[in-house]
């Protein structure tokens, strides 16, 4: 089974927030990234986010087990069964404010971008169709499989509809901290400026990073 890496914030007045400061930031681990299954209520159909039991402490599981009962007005034993049967506890769309992912998010971001580009109409029976055929596959390859995402080495590896600059920045600093932690340096190396220099010059090969020593500069040039 994939490993799943995607995580999201609730909004204000959520059933969720009286456990909320169990989990770090606030954030609630999820299966998907984005609200992969649908049940139908007497308001309609409703877009559901599964919670990733994988990553669940055991107390966390027990909390959001009695939050949801509390909510259902229902037994906790039962919601947790229903989890278990179902792969995770569910958590209303509407509740969800922000997301962030890593690797398998985004690829899966980037698949659900390429089918709501091709996919007939809504309201369509087409449409329906479609739909399922895409969760079945989302079921099959990223929940049951094993299905690994590729690599991101930069923006141009995610979608278009999903960069920012934001990302971008976030991209280049997270494989300047990989190349850091691979590059087994010392205090010294990090302090003096070395294991930054080596590792801009891993992430931007097309120019030559190099520390600048005292040497450098001519005797009678001074800086204050």
């Amino acid at each position: 089974m994939t490993k799943h890496d995607t995580w999201v914030k609730l909004k204000p007045g959520n059933p969720c927030e009286p456990i909320l400061d169990l989990f770090p930031d606030g954030m609630i681990p999820m299966r998907d990234p984005f609200p992969l299954e649908r049940t139908n209520t007497s308001e309609g159909l409703i877009s559901l986010w599964i919670v990733d039991l994988e990553r669940l402490s055991s107390f966390q599981a027990q909390a959001l087990a009695q939050i949801i009962a509390i909510h259902r007005n229902t037994d906790p034993l039962e919601v947790a069964q229903e989890a278990v049967t179902k792969g995770g506890f569910s958590i209303n769309n509407e509740w969800v404010e922000s997301m962030k992912c890593w690797r398998e998010g985004f690829e899966r971001a980037r698949e659900l971008a390429d089918f709501l580009e091709t996919a007939p109409p809504q309201g369509t029976p087409e449409a329906t169709k479609a739909f399922w055929e895409f969760h079945q596959s989302q079921h099959d390859r990223w929940i049951e499989g094993n299905q690994e995402p590729r690599p991101i080495n930069s923006i141009v590896d995610i979608h278009p509809s999903l960069r920012t600059p934001e990302l971008e920045r976030l991209i280049k600093m997270h494989q300047v901290e990989s190349a850091m932690g691979q590059g087994n340096y010392s205090v010294l190396d990090v302090l003096t400026g070395r294991a930054m220099v080596d590792s801009l010059n891993i992430i931007d090969p097309e120019n030559e990073y190099s520390l600048v020593i005292d040497d450098d500069f001519e005797d009678d040039e001074i800086y204050e």
